[in-house]
């Protein structure tokens, strides 16, 4: 693969990571929100992976 000025290898892996975080999120909560306002549809993913952090706590 030839080198791209902005490609950046850090952030593309990070990139990775938040997609596999949302995969699991969909797989696991369900693809669609249930909250009708847009506050509510920001918070209810940002509270699905707070609940997701505290399930996987040891």
């Amino acid at each position: 693969m030839a080198h791209n000025a902005r490609h950046d290898d850090d952030t593309y892996h990070r990139r990775s990571i938040v997609e596999a975080v949302f995969f699991v999120l969909t797989q696991q909560y369900g693809d669609t929100l249930r909250a009708r306002t847009r506050f509510g549809q920001f918070r209810e993913p940002v509270l699905k992976a707070a609940v997701r952090n505290v399930e996987l706590a040891p």
